[in-house]
């Protein structure tokens, strides 16, 4: 599947979160993402999995019998979700816009399913929303992400355990440009 098809696939709230739920777990049965994931229907799970197998971005990494029927585990592609600068590059920009707006979307009901909860303390959950505007030449900002880059990889890599708490991060980056006059 080429890989615009595959973005295509994976800018659903429902498939990011699915996605999002293999962080620092190799391998999911279906049982485990519907334990991450209650709030999705089974019906919906199975037909974004099956979206999500179809454009390689999950495999099928074991199949085990259980009561008659076979239990798959499956694991993310990692080659099929990365994109080089070039295949970024080559994106336009209408449908860069779309992604965002995706991506944006997903943080709002990331939130909304958070507040929902009706037990939301933002301080004592550590909830932070914010922007901060930064002065950097090219090479201090590249410094700056990658820096970044490696503590995110750092803590991506954590596995589940005791007192940890998955957690959400979001991160954008836009540098300020004036607008052109119409």
């Amino acid at each position: 599947m080429a890989k615009k098809t595959v973005l295509d696939v994976l800018v659903h709230p429902i498939r990011l979160r699915i996605v999002r739920a293999f962080a620092g777990r190799a391998n999911l049965t279906v049982r485990d993402l519907a334990k991450d994931l209650h709030d999705i229907p089974q019906a919906t799970l199975y037909r974004h999995l099956n979206r999500l197998t179809e454009a390689g971005v999950l495999t099928v990494a074991s199949e085990t019998p259980v009561r008659g029927a076979l239990e798959r585990s499956y694991r993310i592609d990692p080659g099929t979700v990365r994109l080089t600068k070039e295949e970024i590059k080559a994106i336009d920009p209408e449908t860069h816009q779309k992604y965002f707006s995706i991506f944006v979307a997903s943080l709002l009901e990331d939130f909304g399913r958070y507040t929902r909860t009706g037990d939301i303390d933002v301080v004592g959950d550590d909830v932070h929303y914010l922007q901060i505007p930064i002065l950097a030449t090219p090479e201090e900002f590249a410094s700056f992400m990658k820096g970044l880059a490696a503590l995110v990889k750092k803590f991506a890599e954590h596995k589940p355990a005791q007192h940890r708490i998955r957690r959400t991060v979001s991160i954008v980056t836009l540098p300020e440009k004036p607008t052109k006059a119409r």
